[in-house]
């Protein structure tokens, strides 16, 4: 079990004791971080660990804020693939690209490595609801989740995410309320929703969800066999999978079972990058955008929580780096991670792919550097975006000669 010896805010560090069940810090309103307690864990854990055969996120149990290991909610989360191609690495002039492959999570998305930390210490509170507002992947996560903890789910959407998201988080039971207005203002009504009913808050505003995604360290340390990526990329809304990754790999160090951290880069849609327009400044804060249209909906939050200026403080940290890429990239990069991986992203989930081929041609990633992409949602949440008519040919009649002409056509 993972015990929690204290929440403390980033920025004055002020300690939170636990059983206060706290969120926020109350001077600085920082989103608390879990201080989970690693000293009892000996010389020789580290083997005894990875012989464990456990496929899941718990199998790093220890490192996670659940005291009570019975109320562990899994769908079979975690070690998804991490995915290295010749056709990849060839396309992209990138030796070393690694794709870690999200889509293969239980409800497809990375979302799962958080709900599952989140609503296995939810259930370890005794929490009755829990709550999201989502642009999809958060909404059908939570769902999934709370249904196996026997839950309630009360999902606010924004009234134009994609149908494909709104039926998967249906499917679930959860209680759905679609909402007129830009994803910030619809956050806004959800908060205020928080605070009226008691909800139990599965945004990255609640610190135990955040722990999940340190689980992006652990396996991509140990599928590359104790290596440490020179690069670690992630497409983010509000920056948490950056913030987990790196809170993970300094884990790691501070036991002594790697000796450096990755570089942490934050990758969003240029349209828009709040976190990319504050790394441009110089600022040491994110402060909020107008969210212009794009077709990575999944991360277009013009108004993230001050988790974003924790990755923001993150990527400085490590030397990282921060960029926006265009609409026309990510449809790029999605079609030529299917077709040289294998892997169908969504548009969101693979700006981290865009973004690793811009800093490439900007000479900020060398041919041979260690490079870990995450894509982070499967392609099929959002079809729409896709052109039929530029992916299938018309119909042909049921002729053999049609095929062979319509053959010689295709294949000129």
């Amino acid at each position: 079990m993972g015990k929690v010896r204290t929440l403390t805010c980033p920025k004055c560090q002020r300690e939170v004791p636990p059983a206060e069940r706290q969120f926020f810090c109350a001077d600085c309103r920082m989103i608390l971080d879990v201080q989970v307690d690693l000293s009892h864990l000996s010389a020789d854990f580290q083997d005894k660990l990875l012989r464990r055969q456990d496929p899941t996120i718990w199998k790093w149990h220890e490192f996670l804020p659940v005291e009570d290991l019975s109320c562990i909610v899994s769908l079979g989360e975690g070690y998804t693939p991490l995915v290295h191609t010749e056709a990849l690495a060839a396309a992209t002039g990138l030796e070393r690209l690694h794709v870690k492959n999200d889509t293969l999570l239980p409800t497809g998305s990375l979302k799962d490595r958080s709900n599952a930390v989140g609503i296995s210490k939810g259930k370890e509170f005794g929490v009755r609801t829990a709550a999201v507002v989502s642009t999809g992947n958060a909404a059908a996560s939570v769902a999934a989740y709370a249904a196996v903890a026997g839950m309630q789910a009360v999902v606010i959407i924004s009234a134009d995410t994609s149908q494909q998201k709104v039926a998967q988080a249906g499917i679930y039971g959860a209680t759905i309320i679609p909402v007129e207005g830009p994803y910030d203002q619809v956050a806004s009504i959800y908060r205020a929703a928080v605070e009226e009913f008691g909800w139990y808050d599965c945004l990255s505003s609640n610190p135990y969800r955040l722990e999940g995604k340190k689980s992006y360290a652990f396996e991509t340390w140990e599928q590359l066999d104790g290596e440490v990526p020179d690069w670690m990329i992630h497409c983010i809304a509000g920056g948490a999978g950056v913030v987990a990754a790196y809170k993970g790999y300094r884990e790691l160090k501070g036991l002594g079972w790697v000796e450096k951290l990755p570089r942490m880069v934050v990758a969003q849609a240029d349209a828009c990058a709040p976190v990319v327009r504050a790394f441009e400044r110089g600022a040491d804060e994110v402060t909020p955008v107008e969210a212009g249209e794009t077709i990575a909906e999944s991360i277009r939050v013009g108004k993230p929580s001050p988790m974003a200026t924790r990755a923001l403080w993150d990527v400085k940290a490590s030397g990282g780096t921060a960029v926006g890429v265009s609409d026309d990239e990510i449809r790029s990069a999605q079609s030529l991670l299917a077709r040289t991986a294998g892997i169908f992203g969504e548009p969101s989930g693979v700006v981290s792919v865009a973004a690793a081929i811009r800093l490439k041609a900007q000479g900020t990633i060398r041919s041979d550097d260690l490079v870990v992409c995450t894509v982070s949602g499967h392609g099929l949440k959002q079809v729409g975006v896709l052109d039929p008519a530029y992916l299938v040919s018309r119909p042909i009649p049921a002729r053999l000669d049609a095929l062979r002409a319509r053959l010689e056509e295709l294949m000129r």
